[in-house]
């Protein structure tokens, strides 16, 4: 699980998301399937709170490394995930 902190950690991955193009669909509450119509492939992104924490797991292999002391990525699918959520959550905030 990566930790969200701030908005520094995203840095990059918005600079990766910017020359792809992704669809969000929710499935379930905290749980959301990103497609990157690019290049036809579908990740699974979970957000989660802990203890007013906020956490982020991705399936790809930056979200969730293969190699044995790799440690998770903030990946584009979450960044992209993140920017919806706070999309979202602004439209609102300004409709109330």
């Amino acid at each position: 699980m990566i930790l969200i902190q701030s908005a520094t950690q995203f840095e990059r991955a918005a600079a990766r998301l910017q020359k792809e193009r992704m669809r969000i669909a929710r499935h379930e509450p905290g749980f959301y399937r990103v497609e990157n119509t690019s290049k036809g492939r579908t990740y699974h992104v979970r957000v989660e709170r802990h203890d007013g924490l906020t956490f982020g797991t991705c399936t790809c292999e930056a979200g969730t490394p293969s190699r044995r002391n790799s440690q998770p990525l903030v990946c584009k699918h979450l960044c992209a995930v993140v920017i919806y959520l706070r999309a979202i959550r602004e439209m609102r905030r300004r409709a109330h």
